[in-house]
């Protein structure tokens, strides 16, 4: 018999397990052969999985029976915020209902959040469960490949940045989704990088790590335009960029002037607000 139950220190194992088994599904389905991932790729989502566990118990759960973990979910709240960050089955284990049973386990910690967002990949399944949960949906591309390293601007006028600028990072998301201050404070204790504008009314900030762009907020589409450039000259030969709504028709244009492929990606489903945040991109977890 599968059980629902929280997620604890001693699944977390089991739970990356199932996890890159179900996302490596869905590399294929999408029509990509799944890479694999480095030593450091599974260390980095295991620190993530057991900081769940210690952050954000309410939002951690698993389905399990004799043969161990199953599936998982795993949802973050800041403050009047709450993200759903993961839900994955064991694709042996999909189409019996394990889903819907987590998800509401997972959203049981939305209550009384003033926004409520979940980030979806193209998955019929799971484009359909996320819409009847009562979130509005907006469609979603992403960036990726290989970058027209000519395009990229002369004039970078961002620098690097480092714990010492969290009270910027607060304070920019608090005209966004709110402040992401504790997570980025994690992800640089984790290795990503940082870059930092900050003259006057413009402000800002990008976290990376190799290819890949882990979250960004500014207070105007210009500054993030700008800090988004800066990524994309560090990124070295490829980039991937996710999340992007209309409201980042501003990255779309960046996307694109790098000669990066512009496609549908799934879509970012949202309550409490009308819109998503303008000069912001999201983080797979943090949002």
């Amino acid at each position: 018999m599968t059980e629902i139950r929280p997620m604890t220190l001693g699944d977390v194992v089991g739970v990356r397990t199932v996890v890159e088994a179900a996302a490596e599904q869905l590399q294929r389905r999408a029509g990509h052969e799944p890479q694999p991932r480095t030593d450091e790729q599974r260390e980095g989502l295991l620190s993530g999985l057991r900081r769940f566990v210690q952050l954000d118990p309410d939002g951690a759960w698993v389905a399990a029976d004799g043969g161990g973990v199953v599936g998982m979910v795993a949802s973050i709240r800041r403050a009047s915020f709450w993200g759903l960050s993961m839900l994955f089955v064991d694709p042996a284990r999909q189409s019996q209902g394990l889903g819907r049973q987590l998800l509401d386990a997972g959203m049981a910690s939305a209550s009384g959040a003033g926004v409520r967002m979940i980030l979806s990949s193209s998955d019929p399944r799971a484009l359909r469960r996320y819409a009847l949960s009562g979130l509005a949906i907006h469609p979603a591309v992403e960036a990726r490949g290989t970058i027209d390293r000519e395009a990229i601007p002369d004039d970078q006028s961002s620098r690097p940045g480092d714990a010492s600028d969290l009270n910027l990072v607060a304070s920019v998301d608090a005209g966004l989704r709110g402040s992401r201050a504790e997570d980025v404070e994690y992800l640089l204790g984790v290795g990503a990088m940082m870059q930092v504008i900050d003259r006057g009314p413009a402000r800002g900030y990008v976290v990376h790590r190799h290819r890949q762009l882990w979250m960004l907020g500014a207070t105007d589409d210009a500054t993030a335009s700008g800090l988004l450039w800066r990524f994309l000259a560090e990124a070295g030969t490829d980039a991937e960029i996710w999340g992007l709504t209309a409201r980042q028709n501003w990255a779309v244009k960046v996307a694109l002037a790098a000669g990066l492929e512009v496609v549908p990606s799934g879509a970012l489903f949202l309550a409490g607000r009308e819109h998503p945040p303008g000069p912001w991109l999201p983080s797979g977890w943090y949002f």
